[in-house]
């Protein structure tokens, strides 16, 4: 491209290097023409304007015009982040939300053809947001959002029957489907997942949660929730995948440790009564059995025991 802007010369970027350079425009926090403004002070570009790439008219420069996808981009972006997170865009209401993402995206720009991956970082980015001064509990209510987008998209397994449990007797080797894991965390946010998720009407589609735009140049934001602040108290919750539905619930003291071997190393039965004969200073292995023969009973009803011999792909 020539420096006086009269167009590309023949040896004007190619497909390529045009992709990188779009890209590197419309991702920039500070608009296209600040970023174009960063790439000649760097000397990646030549040309003082994007004639070369962008037809303008007498309504809009080339920049212009390209600032205007830039935005789309953005928003594009945020509300991909508000259908992942739409417990956390509640509490904290529309026009936080949107801020919130901005400060994300500059710190984890997109780095994925797909958006599925965007917000891989977002709870860790939150838990040292300022956000979190006020709301300590922001970040695990984004890690549990965040467990069940990556249990949905789990893999399938063959689910073992209380008819297959009951033929392999107490031998039976347990270990949970790929769909399954357990979420330690400083905060028990399950009340107020459960709370927001009532409130959400069934046909609004979430859009209560989410920060939307509602129009060319006016731009609607949804206020905070009222919610209650949790209980600061180290929690663990299982998610997990049955069929197409994703669910989540708070594990009790006496299932927690017995799930967890469960879910690191697989176990058969008779080890779980000695896990919870463990903890007894007068062991009882008859209320032991009882106790392992009734998680086993809900784990087989939740679908979260895998058949024996699967290998998942």
């Amino acid at each position: 491209m020539t420096r006086d802007g009269q167009g590309p010369r023949s040896d004007s970027p190619d497909l390529r290097r045009t992709q990188e350079l779009f890209w590197d425009l419309i991702a920039d926090p500070q608009g296209v023409r600040t970023g174009l403004a960063k790439l000649r002070a760097s000397g990646e570009m030549d040309s003082v304007d994007l004639s070369f790439m962008i037809r303008g008219d007498d309504r809009l420069a080339p920049e212009d015009r390209l600032d205007i996808y830039a935005s789309m981009y953005f928003y594009r972006l945020r509300d991909s982040l508000a259908e992942d997170f739409p417990k956390v865009a509640a509490v904290i209401g529309g026009a936080a939300f949107h801020n919130l993402i901005t400060d994300y995206l500059l710190a984890h720009p997109s780095r994925h053809w797909s958006l599925r991956h965007l917000g891989a970082s977002f709870a860790g980015f939150l838990a040292n947001h300022d956000l979190s001064r006020s709301r300590p509990f922001l970040a695990d209510l984004a890690r549990l959002e965040w467990a069940r987008i990556e249990m949905f998209d789990a893999s399938d397994a063959d689910v073992l029957t209380r008819e297959e449990a009951a033929v392999a007797g107490p031998e039976l080797h347990l270990a949970l489907i790929p769909a399954a894991t357990i979420l330690s965390i400083q905060w028990n946010v399950a009340p107020i997942w459960r709370h927001l998720e009532h409130e959400t009407s069934p046909d609004d589609g979430g859009g209560s949660n989410s920060a939307a735009v509602t129009g060319d140049t006016h731009e609607e934001f949804a206020a905070p929730a009222a919610v209650e602040r949790p209980e600061e108290k180290k929690t663990p919750i299982l998610v997990w995948r049955k069929g197409f539905a994703v669910y989540h619930r708070t594990l009790q003291p006496i299932e927690s440790p017995c799930l967890e071997v469960v879910l690191r190393d697989g176990v058969v039965l008779p080890d779980l009564c000695e896990i919870l004969m463990g903890g007894e200073k007068e062991p009882d292995a008859q209320a032991a059995m009882q106790t392992v023969a009734g998680l086993l009973g809900r784990w087989l009803e939740d679908g979260l025991v895998v058949k024996p011999g699967f290998v998942s792909s």
